[in-house]
């Protein structure tokens, strides 16, 4: 009868440690699980661009002057997330349709308006008519020219078509085709921006005379995000640009990239 009992009181004992067991491995799993609510940790944020002088460099001794906006952003937010360089139909694409995504520099048009928080304004863009003949072209004279060269898919395409230009050579080159045909004699003029084509020239020692057509038309390049965003994210982002902005880091980063 005694050995029944210890036997049981044993069984007791063991029932009650594992009860335990449960307990404190369900409390413990519950302190660690992350809320729906939460913020998306640095591994699920994306930030992506393209090669896009000034403003975003893959390869050279600068990297573009909203790559060292974004990183300083980073740095001050502790997260130091790192950019991943994509052809920017892909990287407009992922962040139109995949959710925590940053990419920059996106210009605002009305077709990409509904697709992206338009978060942040980093820098005015215009676009101009470029030659090396000191033509310096409105949209009439250009209209009679015999050949153009424009990026392809890019608004810069997009506005000339609007206009109904019909004269454009399409190239899927930013930068260095374009400039190519150029000196060539291939193409009349350049339409692109004026800040990408005045960093390009420089780039590859462009020794013609250059002339810049007045603005034809103006916007913005941002700092987007996909509509999908965790709202604390966004609101550290524009905070921190702001700071950049009052305590002069933009300014000193925008001056080694925007010379005449």
């Amino acid at each position: 009868m005694l050995h029944y009992v210890r036997a049981r009181e044993g069984i007791h004992a063991i029932a009650l440690a594992f009860c335990l067991y449960l307990l404190v491995r369900g409390s413990v799993s519950a302190a660690t699980t992350t809320p729906d609510t939460a913020v998306p940790d640095s591994h699920a944020i994306t930030l992506v661009t393209a090669h896009l002088v000034p403003y975003s460099i893959q390869e050279g001794r600068q990297q573009g002057f909203m790559v060292e906006l974004v990183r300083e952003i980073e740095r001050r937010l502790g997260t130091n997330r790192p950019v991943r360089f994509l052809p920017w139909a892909r990287a407009i694409r992922n962040a139109r349709l995949s959710p925590n995504h940053i990419i920059f520099p996106l210009t605002r048009t009305t077709e990409r308006e509904p697709h992206f928080d338009w978060a942040i304004e980093v820098a005015p863009i215009d676009l101009v008519f470029v030659t090396l003949n000191h033509q310096r072209l409105d949209l009439d004279q250009a209209r009679r020219l015999s050949a153009i060269a424009v990026q392809q898919d890019t608004p810069f395409e997009q506005y000339l078509r609007r206009q109904g230009f019909n004269n454009l050579v399409v190239t899927t080159s930013a930068a260095a085709i374009p400039i190519r045909m150029l000196r060539a004699g291939r193409v009349d003029a350049w339409f692109t921006a004026r800040d990408l084509a005045a960093y390009s020239m420089r780039e590859q020692f462009v020794t013609e005379p250059i002339s810049y057509s007045d603005p034809i038309t103006s916007g913005s390049v941002y700092i987007a995000l996909s509509r999908e965003f965790p709202g604390e994210l966004r609101a550290a982002y524009r905070r921190t640009f702001d700071e950049l902005r009052r305590d002069g880091t933009y300014q000193r980063i925008m001056s080694h990239y925007l010379r005449n």
